[in-house]
This record gives structure tokens, sequence and C-alpha cells, in this order.
């Protein structure tokens, strides 16, 4: 089963790098036909007795208040309060896209994967996607490969992914476990790794996303405090200096230096509010503004995809914000939920998990916390599926640490050097046998 969802997860990063359009109709492509074929597969084993699914129980209930309110409100909003504009059937379709699709792909890698071994297997083809995905990137921008990547007007890279800040909240979400895989690997996996971390980086620049990089630098500063204990100072202080002289070296080579120079210093720097936040502020206190209007909304909100019925100029360009328009304070924290469950799971897991799978968790915790950051300035669309399905393979790793943290002390001998650049000291609820 691993091999199947490690081939599909490569398969739907293929369809999108290579741009195929398989799309059959409105809402049924053949990215959902694979996903709706292993769904039936799993439902049978779950029939059988032969999936485990009782550690993401919180996860269903969330998912279910969400989906729940999200089908209520868009009954009401469409047949009793029929705003105009608001297309009952398109907006289903988004619901079924944008929730329940979602809810599938979590379903089908939490289930599908039953060991550690298992989700380690279909974490590496999610690497392996995001690195092919990012090379793919750089080939069409530096002219080598033409795949018709549209270049935004103000020179930023719309690269696999779509839109800049949708592909660049892509790459960090995954480039923290590329630099873990690099410091668990030797020889040449390492330079491999090294090397698809480096492509990672000259991606993202290339994009030019502000969001992207407050919330990589946030989620490292986080990782950072969080796993103080394990952090060797020399080696941190090396990573940041070496990271540091690469991203300066890749700077003085591209074409790039001069719009980030303009983005990050000279933009953010504004006094402007809304040319600081390119035009978020006004965006966001325009629908709070409509939200106030009817205050019973800040609890209730408008209803499924209402904000799409509203003459705004733009999307909400917040996650959050959207949320909380259309589903209230009841789809905000059951959308907050699902974001963040799998994530502190995935931390308490990491300070007691062996180190090769301590990596891997310390890389999930930060690329994830770096997206959520990110969505706070971009509404997604295409990245959503590889989120989701990296999220169900972290919880399902999550769930099987208990095990090995509980194995016999012998087993759990330290490892003759570390591997991970992370000190191995107060990681075990007992000691480790030197």
């Amino acid at each position: 089963m691993r091999m199947l969802l490690a081939i599909t997860v490569l398969f739907l990063l293929a369809t999108d790098v290579l741009q195929w359009d398989l799309t059959y109709s409105a809402g049924l492509s053949a990215k959902n036909g694979v996903l709706y074929l292993i769904t039936v597969f799993l439902l049978l084993r779950i029939v059988t007795g032969r999936a485990e699914g009782s550690g993401a129980r919180p996860m269903y209930a969330a998912f279910a208040i969400l989906i729940g309110y999200a089908l209520l409100s868009w009954v009401i909003a469409g047949v009793l309060i029929r705003y105009p504009t608001y297309d009952l059937v398109e907006s289903g379709i988004r619901l079924k896209n944008y929730l329940v699709d979602p809810f599938t792909f979590f379903l089908v890698f939490f289930l599908g994967t039953r060991s550690s071994e298992d989700t380690m297997t279909v974490i590496k083809a999610l690497l392996l996607g995001a690195i092919f995905a990012n090379l793919m990137t750089v080939l069409d921008v530096s002219g080598v490969l033409d795949l018709n990547y549209v270049e935004r007007a103000d020179g930023r890279t719309q690269g696999a992914l779509g839109e800049s800040n949708q592909y660049a909240a892509f790459i960090i979400l995954f480039l923290p476990a590329l630099i873990c895989a690099m410091g668990a690997a030797r020889g040449l996996r390492r330079l491999f790794w090294l090397g698809g971390a480096l492509i990672s980086v000259v991606a993202l620049l290339l994009t030019a996303s502000r969001g992207a990089m407050v919330g990589l630098l946030v989620a490292s500063a986080m990782g950072v405090y969080m796993y103080r204990r394990h952090v060797s100072v020399g080696r941190l202080s090396a990573w940041i200096i070496g990271g540091a002289a690469v991203i300066m070296i890749l700077l003085s080579v591209s074409q790039s230096d001069q719009l980030l120079t303009e983005r990050v210093l000279t933009q953010t720097g504004s006094i402007d509010l809304s040319d600081a936040s390119s035009g978020r502020s006004e965006i966001w206190s325009d629908a709070v503004a409509q939200m106030l209007h009817a205050p019973v909304t800040l609890l209730t909100g408008y209803g499924w995809d209402v904000y799409s019925a509203f003459p705004f100029r733009y999307a909400p360009h917040n996650h959050y914000l959207g949320l909380w328009f259309n589903l209230g304070l009841v789809g905000l924290a059951a959308g907050s939920f699902v974001l963040f469950y799998a994530i502190v799971r995935a931390r308490r897991a990491s300070d007691v998990a062996p180190p090769p799978l301590r990596g891997q968790l310390i890389g999930f915790v930060i690329g994830a916390t770096a997206l959520c950051v990110a969505i706070f300035f971009v509404d997604l669309h295409k990245p959503w599926p590889y989120f989701w399905a990296y999220v169900g393979v972290a919880l399902r790793l999550a769930a099987c640490i208990p095990q090995a943290a509980h194995a016999p002390v012998e087993a759990r001998v330290a490892p003759a050097g570390d591997a991970h650049g992370w000190v191995a000291r107060a990681t075990a609820s007992k000691p480790l046998k030197t």
C-alpha cells in the first residue's frame, strides 16, 4: 500500500508540474479519480478490520463539524436567503473540492500507512516530488526548458504549483524536511538532499514571496525555541552562517536580487500600510466592515462561499479570514483545529522519537507551521492536496512513536554520531544506554 501511495503522490505532482489537463468535468478529474479509487480500497480494509484509524478521532470530529456546518450554511445561503449571483451548484462543487477532497486526502494517507516504515516511504516520495517540481521551475525560468509557466507582470516566478505566493507556501512546507533528510543521510545521498534543498531555496527566492519568507522565519524561530534542548549551538551557528552565505551567493548570480530588495526592503518598509501589505490591509478591512454591517455574521458567518457572491474586487488573501467570513467562529475554530492538531501531535512525538524518525517529525512541525503562517497572507488552491497528504502520513508517524518510545531500553542505544545535528539528550523517557 505504501508504494501505491508513493506512486500516487508522484503522479499527482507530475500532472501539476507538467500541466497535464486531465479534467473530465467540473469537480471531476483523473486526480480525483485516483483518490476515490484508493478511498474505496481503504474502505474495504476498514470493513475487514485491517485499517487502524483511532489515532485521529479529533481530526475526524473537527472535519465533520467543518463539513457539516458548511453544508448547512450552503443550503441556507442558496435556498433560503438566495444571495444575488450566488450559484448553488458551483458553490457546492467548491465545497467538495476545498473541504471534502482535503478530508479524503487526509484519510487516504493516514489510513493507508500502518507503520513508521510506510510513512517514511511516502514522506520520501513527497520530498522527491517537491524537488522535481522546484527543479522544473528553475529550469523553466533559466530557459533550459519551456514548460509555459507564466511570469507575473512584476517579474516574480509562477512555478509548478501556480501563483507565486501559493507556490512559495508549497516550497516552505517541504524545505525543512529536505534539510532534515540531508542531515540524516551520508555520502552521495547527503549531496543529493543538499542539492534538493538548494534548488528549493532558489525557487523560493524566484517567487519573492514575503508571506512565505515570514512564515519560514517565524517557524524556524519557533523550532529553535521548541527544540532548544536538542540543538547543538555550534552546529546551529554553522548552519545559519552557511545558509546565509549560500543565499548571498545565489542572489549574486541570479536576477532576483533587485526584485527581492524592492519587495522585502523598500515595499515592506513603506509607511503606507496598504503599500506595505500589497493592498491586503484594504481587502481585510473591507471584509470585516461588511461583517460589521450584520454583526451576527461575526458569529455565524455569511454562509459557505458567500464571499465570492459579494462585489469584492479581490479574494480574501487570508485563509483564516475567508473561514471566518463564510463560516463564522464555528468554521474558523474547526478549520484552525484541523490545521494545527497534527502539528501538536508531531511536536509531542518528536520529543520521544528515535533519531531516524525524530528528524522528519521536526521537519513536519517546522514546515507545516511555516505554511500555517504563510496562509495568513494568501489563499491556497493547488498545494492543499499535498499538505493534507503530508498531514496524514505525519500524524500516522506520530501515532507510531509511542510503540518505539516504549521499546526495551536495550533497543534504544544512542547512535555513534548525531546524524541530524540534534543532541540526543533528554529525548526518551529513560536514559539511553551508551
